[in-house]
């Protein structure tokens, strides 16, 4: 056991090493010249100005006490603005997180064999942080560590999830099933009140230094109206809506009339529907393993996993204003769904129009990477169709895992 922990943390080690060492010196000019302007602004005004009135920064506390660490790294508003290809490092660090954590110690959690090379090459899985700079990786793996966590240690779970909502709007996809685990694992009225006494410090403690100009009620806006913030369709999701639709979604306003309601309340009434066949079925699943006082076993895992993984799908393909990287969280649902159940085959079909989307939309118009784009491999309707064959199965599989449950309670 010891050699092979000892092998894991060198080969995690040695590939983080290596990724430092060619970690790409293009990234999205658009997204990098927001990181590196809060750079400079919270080099000016310090954390505590970060979301005073006149502030460009619109992202939660988490990621901007990233920013401030980056700043206090680099000291000078020259190496701020020189080196801003460096915050990558942060998100690569989140990419390695889950995998430190379940595969570079002793494990009470998980006890499956995890082949973590097998993500770690994943392009698609590094390709956001790597390559286009962005933040998405912290969200994703710290609401991932928080559903693990949350099913032996709720109130650890409870936090890395408050986190995981600190960082970025979308973590709220993840809400049902830290409820359902936390249904599960709260057995007394000493661990309810002790989650909720450390959640609330842990919150009072992130929005500590914004207390005092505004800054509190700056943030409740920016979550309050982030649904609003576009009014696009698609913003290159190439989702559902690039196959029922006529023209480029991206130019379609999600509020106009789509046969008797808008776009964006249709979308969400399917994303509702979807997510529903999702939840109850875990919530019994988990509630059924309470009542018998059952620890996780290998079918709650997979259920657990697959559940998740495809509520993210269905929040990412039927909803409206869907940005391309919204589907990142898929990847390591379907990935540790694929350790459990020894099927790997929904990450595969899942990392395939997730890596074609997410370089489509860093390539064009500019051409960063130096890849032949051929054209009926990288369109819209192709790379949706791609996505819709993961539904698909990935709806199969659901159904596959739930039927046993059905079954049993018939029996």
């Amino acid at each position: 056991m010891e050699t092979s922990l000892a092998k894991t943390r060198i080969e995690l080690l040695l590939l983080f090493i290596l990724y430092m060492f060619i970690l790409p010196r293009v990234y999205m000019d658009y997204d990098m010249g927001f990181w590196r302007q809060w750079a400079l602004y919270i080099h000016q005004h310090g954390i505590t100005g970060a979301y005073a009135q006149g502030s460009p920064i619109n992202y939660l506390p988490v990621f901007t006490y990233g920013l401030y660490l980056y700043d206090l790294l680099q000291g000078t508003e020259a190496n701020i603005i020189h080196n801003i290809n460096n915050i990558k490092i942060l998100f690569v660090c989140f990419d390695f997180l889950p995998l430190a954590v379940l595969c570079a110690f002793r494990q009470k959690i998980l006890n499956f064999k995890i082949p973590h090379l097998f993500l770690l090459l994943n392009i698609a899985y590094v390709f956001n942080s790597m390559v286009w700079g962005q933040i998405d990786s912290i969200y994703t793996n710290l609401a991932f560590l928080a559903i693990i966590t949350a099913a032996c240690y709720p109130v650890t779970g409870l936090v890395l999830y408050l986190l995981a909502l600190n960082t970025k709007q979308q973590a709220i996809e993840f809400l049902p099933v830290i409820v359902a685990v936390l249904l599960y694992s709260v057995r007394n009225l000493k661990t309810l009140f002790t989650g909720i006494l450390v959640g609330v410090a842990v919150q009072f403690i992130i929005l500590l230094p914004f207390i005092g100009n505004g800054g509190v009620n700056r943030l409740l806006g920016f979550a309050a109206n982030s649904v609003g913030l576009y009014h696009n369709l698609s913003i290159s999701a190439f989702n559902i809506w690039y196959l029922i639709t006529a023209g480029n979604p991206y130019f379609i306003n999600d509020t106009d009339t789509y046969f008797l309601l808008s776009y964006r309340s249709i979308g969400l009434g399917m994303f509702v529907l979807a997510a529903a066949a999702v939840f109850f079925p875990l919530l019994k699943t988990l509630w059924k393993q309470r009542k018998a006082n059952l620890p996780f076993s290998e079918e709650t895992w997979q259920t657990v996993l697959l559940s998740t993984g495809m509520l993210c799908l269905y929040f990412f393909y039927f909803n409206t204003q869907m940005h391309e990287r919204y589907a990142h969280p898929i990847i390591i649902f379907f990935f540790f769904y694929g350790v459990v159940s020894k099927n790997y085959r929904l990450c595969i079909l899942a990392s395939i129009p997730y890596l074609l989307s997410l370089d489509k939309a860093f390539s064009f118009p500019d051409g960063y990477l130096p890849i032949v784009h051929y054209k009926f491999i990288y369109a819209s309707k192709v790379i949706a169709l791609w996505y819709t064959a993961t539904v698909i199965y990935g709806s199969y599989l659901l159904y596959r895992v739930h039927r046993p449950l059905n079954t049993l309670q018939a029996v």
